[in-house]
Formats: C-alpha cells, structure tokens, sequence
C-alpha cells in the first residue's frame, strides 16, 4: 500500500466488512479526497459537504462537518454511537470518524492569533446511483411500479430498524437522504444522513435547534421542535405520495384511478 495511506489497512478491511468503524486519522482523509477538493465534492447538506474519497482504487462518501455549528464532544459521540448500531440492508453501511482539533496562527484585522481548528467527519460507502430525488418525476416518465414498490418497502424496512432495533429517530427523512444502490429495476433504498438523528431516549424531550426540510417536516416539529417516531412516519407519507404521484400533494380522486395499475 502506497505510504500516503499509511495506517488505511483497517478501513480496508471495514470496506470488506470485517471490521468495525474506528478513528480515522485527518490526513489520511485530506489525501484520499484531494485536499477536501471541489472537484470532489458530491453534496451538501445543513450539516456539511460529502466529497468522494479514492481509496486503494475504492470509493468512500466522506462528510465533512460545517466548522461554523457547534458539535461538541457529547454530540458527536452520540451521532457516531447511533451509526455504529445501525446496521441493515438498507441503511448506507458506516465506516469511521474522525475527531481532530488543531491550534494554528492566522492573521485577523493585522494581529496573528492562535485559533483552535476543529474537525469532525462521517465516513460511509459510496452509492453511485446518488439518492431518490434525482429519480422522482411525474406520473408518465417515473420509476416503474415494481421498482417503487421495492423502493417503499425497502425505506420501510430500514426504519423500522432504526425505531425499533436501534431506538433511532431520524428527524430528516426526505428522498435527499435515501440513496439507491443497485442496477435497473433492482435498486435497493439506503437510508442516510443522520445529521439530526438523536437517541430514543434524547429524542423525547424539544429541540431547539434544528434543521427543517419543508415538506417533508411534520407540522408538530416545524412549529414546537417535538420530536418523536410519528414525525418519520410523517415523512415516510411524504415520500410514498410522490413515489406514487410524482408530487407531495393530495391527487385527485380521478387521477388516483389513472394511476392504477391495470
């Protein structure tokens, strides 16, 4: 292995699947995607950018984490344990983390000051499909029945898992964040980006800060921050709607004949 990728033979082996995700070091993540490149750039999101990292001929998604938000150690902690435990068919596989703080000098209105750089990425397998929003269209050119079909019963699936194995609530739940994997009409859904996810037991009580999706976000959450199952559940709605009608809105009762499968 080339010595850029010194220390890489772990996530090696993860991408494999025989390991666990661990603490991956920063340089080993600036060198596979570039120097955090805009060439590599995927995707954004409230919480950060995903760059597509090269590794050892491989890709990984690598998400980076917006400096100017405030993640502290708790938090992140609780994010990386929620992802460790989701473990599913169709949920993106996790693969590491990375924690690194460093103190550098930088020049601010002519006066050289020391400043604590932090950062906090989410490693994960890379789906090159991309995710379902590029595939959402209207009634006459969208995905066929049976591909939506698996579509709807597989996000089913791997949120069931996330409520009930792994007592995750998601929180942001939009095509954005179900990416497919696969080949035409096989594709198989990946639930991802857990940037609000909170554990079940966090999750009971009101955020105050949060990241709305409109449309897809439950009235009770937009208006109050009350965060429970049925606000996923919500947005599941959300999403068969437009699998089935190409829109989030309430069809009529003529165009839900139309679209029947004969």
């Amino acid at each position: 292995m080339d010595n850029k990728y010194k220390g890489g033979e772990a996530l090696n082996r993860i991408i494999d699947g025989h390991g666990e995700p661990i603490n991956l070091k920063f340089s080993l993540l600036e060198d596979i995607t570039d120097n955090f490149s805009d060439l590599r750039k995927i995707g954004h999101g409230g919480c950060g950018q995903v760059y597509k990292g090269i590794f050892a001929n491989r890709f990984i998604a690598v998400k980076k984490l917006f400096n100017d938000r405030t993640w502290d150690d708790k938090m992140f902690n609780s994010e990386v344990k929620s992802l460790i435990k989701a473990k599913h068919p169709n949920i993106v596989n996790f693969f590491g983390y990375c924690c690194n703080t460093e103190e550098k000098f930088q020049q601010v209105g002519g006066v050289h000051i020391r400043a604590e750089i932090r950062e906090r990425l989410l490693c994960f397998e890379f789906i090159p499909n991309g995710s379902l929003e590029n595939y959402l269209t209207d009634e006459l050119r969208g995905l066929e029945w049976c591909t939506r079909y698996q579509i709807i019963e597989g996000i089913c699936s791997g949120l069931c898992h996330l409520h009930k194995d792994v007592g995750i609530i998601h929180m942001d739940l939009k095509p954005a964040n179900i990416l497919l994997d696969g080949h035409f009409p096989d594709l198989v859904p990946k639930i991802t980006d857990f940037g609000l996810a909170r554990l079940a037991d966090v999750s009971k009580t009101t955020s105050q800060d949060r990241l709305l999706s409109l449309g897809y976000c439950a009235p009770e959450y937009e208006k109050s921050g009350h965060m429970s199952i049925k606000s996923d559940i919500y947005s599941l709605g959300v999403i068969i709607l437009e699998l089935m009608t190409g829109s989030k809105k309430t069809p009529s009762t003529i165009n839900v004949r139309l679209l029947l499968p004969r």
